[in-house]
C-alpha cells in the first residue's frame, strides 16, 4: 500500500502543479497583455501631448528668448547711435521685434515688449532733439551755456529711458526663464512619472524566464532607460547651469528622440542667457566711458590683494593720478573734450609697461588709480614718471580750434605689510597726490610713511 500510494501522491502534486503554473501562466500573459496596453497607450498619451503641446510651447518659448535678446542689442544700438537714418531704421526692427509679441498668448511679454519700442521710441527723439540743439548756435555764451544744459539734460532722459527698457527686458527674460522652468518641470515629471510604470512593468516582465526577459531587459536598457536618464540629467545641469550633453546615439523612440532634442535646445537657450548675464556683470565692473575697472572693483582689488597670507618685499604700490586744472578743460572746451580727455589718459595707463601683477581703474571724474602688486617704491616712481611724461605729450582734439594739452600729478603709497588695511594706504597715497598738487602739479610725490622720496616733473 505504501509503494501505491507514494506515486499518486506525486502524480496528483505534479498535475496540481501543472495546473497552477498553466493558470499561473495564463493569468500572467493576461495581467502582462493588460498592463502592456495600459502602459503603452499612457506613453503613447504622454507622447502625443508633449508632441502636440509641450515641444511647441518650449519651441515658442525658444524664439522668444531669442527675440529678447535681439531686442536688447536692438535698444543698445539705438542708446549708442549717432546717425538719424541708423536709429529710425534700428526703430523699425524693434517694433517689428515687439509686434511679434502679439501672436504670442502671454500679456506680460506683449505689454512689456511694447513698453521697450515706446522707449526706444523716446530715446531717438531725445537725441533727435539733442543733434537739433547742438547744431543751433548761439550768439552769447551765455545762451550756448544754457544749450549745452539742455542738451545734457536731453542726455540724461535718453539715458533714463534706456534703461528702463533694460529692466523691461530684464523682467521678460526672468519671467520666460519661469516659465520655461514651469514647461521643464511637466517634462520631467510626466518622463519620471512613465519611468515608475515602466520600472512596474519590467518586474513584471522579468518573471519570464529564457531569453525573452533578457531581450527585454537589454532593450530596455538601451531604448528606454538611457534616453530617459539622459534627459533627467540634463534637466538637473541645466538647473546648475552647466552645459547640456548629447547623447552619442538617437532614441530609437521617436517621441523620446523629441524630447531629448527639446531639452537640449531649451539648456542652449538657458547657456546663452547664462553667458549674457556673465557679460553683463563684466560690463558692470567697468566704467563705461574709460573702459577701464570701476571704484568698487578697484576697491575689491586691492582688499583682495591687501588680505593675502603674506606680502612680501617688493610689495603693494598705489598711484592716484590726477589730470591736473581738469575744471578748466570742461568750463572751456565742453564736456565732450573733457571726454576725450579722460578716455586719452585711460589709454596712456593700459599702454604703460606695468612689468607686473595690476589693476588701473577710474576713481571718480579725473582721478584714476592704479593697484602694482610685486612693485618696489623705485619701480613704482620710475612707472609713475613714464605715465606722467606720456599724459604730458597727449594732444587732445578739441574740436573748435587748438589740440589740447594736459598734466597730471601722481601721488604713491607702498604696503609692504598685511597690517596695511585699504583706506589707510588709499589715504597716504592720496595725501601724497595732494602735495604734488600743492608743489605746482605735473609731478610725482611719494607719501612721508614711504621713505620720504620724491620726484619732481
Amino acid at each position: 500500500m505504501e509503494e501505491n500510494s507514494a506515486p499518486k501522491r506525486r502524480q496528483l502534486s505534479l498535475s496540481a502543479v501543472a495546473r497552477f503554473l498553466l493558470l499561473g501562466v495564463v493569468a500572467y500573459t493576461l495581467i502582462a497583455a493588460a498592463f502592456s496596453f495600459v502602459f503603452l497607450k499612457r506613453i503613447e498619451t504622454q507622447a502625443n501631448f508633449t508632441r502636440d503641446v509641450q515641444i511647441p510651447l518650449i519651441l515658442t518659448q525658444t524664439r522668444n528668448a531669442v527675440k529678447i535678446e535681439r531686442l536688447s542689442s536692438l535698444v543698445r544700438s539705438i542708446f549708442l547711435a549717432k546717425d538719424r537714418r541708423l536709429e529710425r531704421q534700428i526703430q523699425l526692427q524693434i517694433q517689428a521685434l515687439a509686434q511679434g509679441f502679439s501672436f504670442d498668448h502671454n500679456g506680460f511679454l506683449v505689454e512689456r515688449s511694447q513698453k521697450v519700442a515706446d522707449e526706444a521710441k523716446t530715446i531717438a527723439k531725445l537725441r533727435q532733439q539733442a543733434r537739433d540743439k547742438e547744431s543751433s548756435t548761439q550768439p552769447s555764451p551765455s545762451a550756448n551755456s544754457i544749450d549745452a544744459r539742455v542738451v545734457d539734460e536731453l542726455d540724461r532722459l535718453a539715458t533714463q529711458a534706456y534703461e528702463r527698457a533694460i529692466r523691461d527686458l530684464d523682467a521678460m527674460g526672468t519671467q520666460l526663464s519661469g516659465d520655461a522652468a514651469v514647461v521643464a518641470d511637466n517634462i520631467a515629471s510626466e518622463i519620471q512619472n512613465s519611468a515608475g510604470y515602466m520600472q512596474v512593468g519590467w518586474l513584471l516582465i522579468l518573471v519570464v524566464p529564457g531569453l525573452f526577459a533578457v531581450t527585454i531587459l537589454i532593450a530596455a536598457k538601451h531604448h528606454l532607460a538611457a534616453p530617459i536618464g539622459a534627459a533627467i540629467k540634463n534637466l538637473e545641469r541645466i538647473g546648475k547651469n552647466e552645459p547640456v550633453l548629447t547623447l552619442e546615439r538617437l532614441p530609437l523612440i521617436s517621441e523620446l528622440a523629441m524630447i531629448d532634442a527639446a531639452i537640449v535646445a531649451y539648456g542652449q537657450v538657458s547657456d546663452d542667457l547664462h553667458r549674457t548675464n556673465s557679460i553683463l556683470q563684466g560690463l558692470a565692473e567697468k566704467d563705461p566711458l574709460t573702459g577701464l575697472a570701476n571704484r568698487r572693483t578697484f576697491e575689491s582689488y586691492l582688499a583682495a590683494v591687501l588680505t593675502r597670507p603674506a606680502i612680501t618685499s617688493p610689495g603693494v604700490a598705489i598711484m592716484m593720478i590726477d589730470i591736473d586744472h581738469f575744471k578748466s578743460v570742461n568750463d572751456t572746451f565742453g564736456h565732450l573734450a573733457g571726454d576725450r580727455s579722460l578716455v586719452a589718459v585711460a589709454n596712456v595707463l593700459t599702454s604703460v609697461p606695468w612689468q607686473a601683477n595690476h589693476l588701473a581703474a577710474r576713481y571718480g571724474g579725473e582721478e584714476f588709480v592704479v593697484v602694482l602688486e610685486e612693485c618696489s617704491l623705485e619701480q613704482a616712481i620710475e612707472r609713475a614718471e613714464w605715465l606722467r611724461r606720456s599724459v604730458q605729450e597727449l594732444n587732445i582734439e578739441t574740436g573748435t580750434g587748438p589740440f589740447l594739452r594736459l598734466t597730471a600729478s601722481v601721488g604713491i603709497a607702498v604696503a609692504n605689510s598685511v597690517s596695511d588695511q585699504p583706506p589707510d594706504i588709499i589715504a597716504r597715497a592720496d595725501r601724497a597726490l595732494y602735495t604734488a598738487k600743492k608743489n605746482g602739479r605735473n609731478n610725482v610725490q611719494v607719501a612721508s610713511l614711504d621713505i620720504g622720496i620724491s620726484k619732481a616733473g
